[in-house]
Parts: C-alpha cells; structure tokens; sequence
C-alpha cells in the first residue's frame, strides 16, 4: 500500500513537473514568437530622434521666393510680406519607415501682431491665438529629414508671431516616440523634451489650466485658428526639396 502511495505521488509531482516545464516553454515561445519583431520595432522606433526644434524669434520669418517672367504680373504690394516658416529635423534608424506622422502646435502672441486694428468695429483679439497641424509621412528612409510647416503672411500680421512650437512624432497607431517644445517668451509653459512617460506635463495643448483658461471678464485667454499650412502648400515647396519626404 506505501509502495503504491509513493509510486503515484512520484508520478504526480512528474506530470505536474512536466506540465509545468511545457508551460514555461510555450510561454517563452509564444514571448519569443510575438515579441521579437515588437522588440526589434520598439529599438528601431528608440532610435526616432528630434535632433533641432525651429527657431522661434525674427529669424523664423521668411519672404517667399519672388519669380518674375517677362510679361508677367508686377507685385501690387510695396514690400515683400513675411511668412512664419518653422522647420524641425529629426533623424530615423531603420532602413525604411513605413510612415510616421508629426504632430504640430503654435501658440502666438497676438501683442507682437504688426497691424492691429483698433478701430471701434474691430473683433476683440485674445491674447494669445494657438494652431495645430497633422502632417503624415510615408516611405522614410534612413537618416535625416526635415519637418516644416508655415503660416501666411496675414495670420503672422493680424495675430503675431508664434512664441511657442511644440512637436510630436507619432506612429501609425499613435505610440509617441520624440516630443519637444521650443519656447520663447511665455513662461507659463516650459522647454524640452518629453516622453510617453512625461508627456501629461509637456501636451500643453491637452492641459485644460492653459488652453481653457479665462480672463477675469471671462473672455477666453487662448483662441483656436486655422491657418498653419505644410510647407508643400507654400511657396518655399521647391527649396530644398529633396529633404522632406512625400506626404500622405
């Protein structure tokens, strides 16, 4: 009776050894089987860098190109209008990229507006006016691009210049890889860059104590605008062309 007892507690702990051991192999394979293409992904997306954020000040406006043909139009206007032109570079590991998509946000200051209209019929023009803009990227290869996007002569004139630019590069199912802001002259938000892990302090943008925030009128201090284009829709499309990558 011992004997038998002992034979088939032996031959539980066996089987119970066995089901164990073949549970730790499946899982490490399923591990190595779903994981080794994320993982060399997750490296490869590691290595999607920021390498410069746009220059925020006077040397970010920019008059467009001028091309004159015999018989052509003459410029009606006296002085060459200023674009807000803002370029960032960034630089990819992988020897292609299917696509990555940049994220854009501009906060102006609409005290630095070149014309403001102060007549009594004037709409009221809050202090700061903010834009956004999706850019996607497709078919990257290797090394370093250029991002850029640009504001119109006219938005630069009635509602200033921008004093923050903030960046995003994002996959296709939204996971962030580099983020960074640039800032000049708005302390309410501050410079550098940010992770996945950080980035509920850096996505200004999404922070309800800035966008939203009212004046003690309760006038909306921020104001959304469109306007901000990619700078495939500007003149300066053929500068340089070469180091931005097609849009999709």
């Amino acid at each position: 009776m011992k004997l038998k007892t002992v034979v088939c507690v032996t031959l539980a702990f066996a089987c119970a050894f066995a089901v164990s051991a073949q549970t730790r192999r499946a899982a490490r394979g399923a591990a190595a089987g779903r994981s080794a293409r994320e993982i060399a992904q997750d490296k490869m997306d590691a290595k999607v860098k920021i390498n410069k954020m746009p220059n925020i000040g006077p040397q970010s406006l920019i008059s467009a190109p001028n091309l004159q043909v015999q018989g052509g139009s003459q410029p009606i206007t006296k002085s060459r209008r200023q674009w807000g032109v803002y370029e960032m570079t960034y630089r990819t590991a992988q020897k292609w990229t299917e696509d990555l998509t940049v994220n854009w946000y501009l906060l102006a200051d609409t005290k630095k507006a070149k014309t403001i209209d102060r007549s009594e019929t004037a709409a009221r023009l809050p202090p700061y006016v903010y834009y956004t803009l999706v850019t996607r990227y497709v078919n990257i290869p290797e090394g370093d691009h250029r991002s850029c996007v640009c504001l119109p002569p006219s938005f630069i004139e009635r509602y200033g210049e921008p004093v923050v630019v903030s960046c995003e590069i994002v996959t296709a199912d939204g996971k962030l890889l580099d983020a960074e802001t640039a800032v000049n002259g708005f302390s309410a938000i501050a410079a550098g860059k940010f992770t996945e892990a950080t980035k509920d302090k850096g996505e200004w943008w999404n922070n309800d104590n800035i966008i939203n925030k009212k004046d003690s009128k309760g006038d909306a201090l921020i104001e959304l605008r469109q306007g901000l284009v990619d700078r495939s829709k500007s003149p300066f499309y053929l500068v340089n062309n070469a180091d931005y990558e097609a849009i999709q």
